[in-house]
């Protein structure tokens, strides 16, 4: 008889417990975490043309911000027959020089009221080289016939053009669309796509095990569980429902508090209308958006931990995850979202190279089976740029994959030795034979025919107004825009989150089934 009371007892000091739990670590972590949500959100979609061509001024950041912003070039093409006349790209648009980049002119863009486009490729025409330069941007092609001064649009408008190579034959293109589908044109005709069905690839050419940092990185940026817009999807109910989470239980918890207030300064709220608003906060703040979003916010809590230590790099390299732990998008039943790079070969209208961040997948039946590219016994892990010069297959490497030459069709593949080679974004011909790896946007890594290197060139920048959201965003996100030790604070708001996230599922369970 004596140990009911003490077991009622218990039970209510663990639910206030709880309940303490939940509220503090929510009101210390509220404003913050809804920080976090609204820029990991906007972070998702970076290819929103407002966060690359609004700016802020730079007189109002701080050098972690501004600094992010002067690196401009994501992508470099040298003509080989005049090495001084150079066209540089990326996602605030396209610039040409004609002195070695002493100097840098942006290009105008002719039937655009804005001028204003995000460039992701460049390409020469395979028949007539720099005379005729085809751009694949996020609003269609577009092409220049004075070497990058002017742009004119050529057609596909609306479409994202990711990617472009030289076709099978001299007046032949093909391209990559939102890193999804694959097309083919003539030339003549660049506003009558021919879009290509493939297969998907056999599960004996993917991989049999993937790194742990590739996961998680995949994971946080909404490309690691199922296909790309599914993904996505469950990323913005997470980054969304952090914050309506934050705002719901910040109001469930003040209101009382309000209302007390009211009633002492002779205010007065109807007691129903009272009950219908909190009853209204508790089901939208646990049972609606608290358990819709729980999964996507615990995965987006651990992976943003390892995600913004990257001196944790080297180490999640070295992890590796076997293929039966693999999330189904690694199964690539689809090519929706991986996409990087596609390279075709002359002669050969039959066989087509992918690029993708698992690696390079090449067949020779018009897509219907796929074979992954090794050098020697290792498989290539990631292609993300692909370059043909001549006879020669180009690939830039990605997150310490490597960078790779092979000096003609059925050769061996050649792994380069030198790290800034091995995180190329792009690859250029320069003169006498050389050949160009863009380095993080500032260097170019000079190698000879056989892959050495012989020497290193320091580029400068486009000099461009103000510092575009998307910087902005990512230094808000990471805290960094504030110190340059907030990852730490972050692990703190990460452990806070999992914290109320567990204890939020507990209370719920037991609201439930009481």
């Amino acid at each position: 008889m004596e140990r009911k009371p003490v077991r009622k007892r218990t039970r209510w000091y663990r639910r206030m417990t709880i309940l303490k739990l939940h509220k503090w670590a929510g009101l210390i972590s509220a404003v913050w975490l809804c920080v976090l949500g609204a820029t990991g959100f906007l972070l998702d979609h970076k290819e929103w043309r407002w966060m690359w061509f609004s700016t802020v001024s730079e007189r109002v950041l701080p050098e972690s911000v501004t600094s992010l912003s002067r690196t401009v070039i994501q992508i470099l093409q040298v003509n080989p027959d005049r090495p001084m006349h150079q066209v540089a790209a990326g996602s605030r648009g396209l610039w040409v020089t004609e002195d070695g980049a002493k100097s840098w002119q942006r290009t105008r863009v002719i039937g655009d009221e804005g001028g204003q486009v995000q460039v992701f490729a460049v390409e020469p025409d395979p028949e007539h080289g720099w005379n005729r330069l085809w751009i694949g941007t996020d609003d269609g092609l577009w092409t220049s016939e004075d070497g990058g001064k002017t742009l004119v649009k050529a057609g596909m408008e609306r479409q994202r053009i990711t990617a472009l190579t030289a076709g099978a034959s001299h007046a032949e293109l093909y391209g990559a669309a939102d890193r999804s589908r694959i097309f083919q044109l003539r030339t003549d005709e660049p506003d009558r796509p021919d879009w290509l069905r493939f297969e998907a690839p056999a599960a004996d050419a993917l991989p049999r095990q993937i790194s742990l940092r590739r996961l998680v990185i995949d994971l946080h940026v909404g490309n690691g569980l199922f296909a790309r817009n599914t993904s996505l999807l469950l990323n913005d109910i997470a980054s969304l429902g952090l914050c309506a989470l934050a705002l719901s239980g910040v109001f469930y918890w003040g209101f009382p508090k309000y209302w007390r207030h009211r009633r002492r300064n002779c205010g007065q709220i109807r007691v129903e209308t009272k009950r219908k608003i909190l009853i209204w906060l508790f089901r939208l703040h646990g049972p609606l958006i608290g358990l819709c979003a729980a999964v996507p916010l615990l995965y987006l809590a651990i992976t943003g931990i390892l995600f913004g230590h990257r001196e944790l790099g080297d180490w999640l390299g070295r992890v590796r995850i076997p293929a039966m732990f693999h999330p189904p998008v690694y199964h690539l039943n689809a090519w929706d979202g991986w996409i990087e790079a596609v390279i075709g070969y002359p002669g050969q209208p039959e066989k087509l190279s992918i690029g993708t961040r698992i690696g390079l997948f090449t067949s020779k039946d018009e897509g219907r089976t796929w074979l992954a590219e090794q050098a020697g016994t290792e498989r290539i892990p990631a292609a993300r740029r692909l370059r043909r010069f001549g006879e020669r297959v180009y690939i830039g490497g990605w997150m310490g994959g490597g960078s790779y030459l092979r000096q003609q069709d059925g050769a061996e593949w050649l792994k380069l030795s030198d790290r800034h080679a091995n995180m190329a974004r792009d690859i250029t011909r320069l003169e006498d034979g050389q050949i160009g790896w863009l380095h993080q946007g500032k260097t170019v890594v000079m190698t000879d025919r056989s892959g050495q290197v012989s020497g290193q060139i320091e580029l400068t920048q486009p000099m461009e107004d103000g510092v575009p959201w998307y910087y902005v965003l990512n230094r808000l996100h990471d805290g960094m825009i504030f110190w340059e030790h907030w990852k730490w604070l972050n692990d703190l708001f990460a452990v806070l989150a999992t914290t109320l996230l567990v204890t939020g599922l507990i209370r719920w369970w037991r609201v439930k089934w009481r």
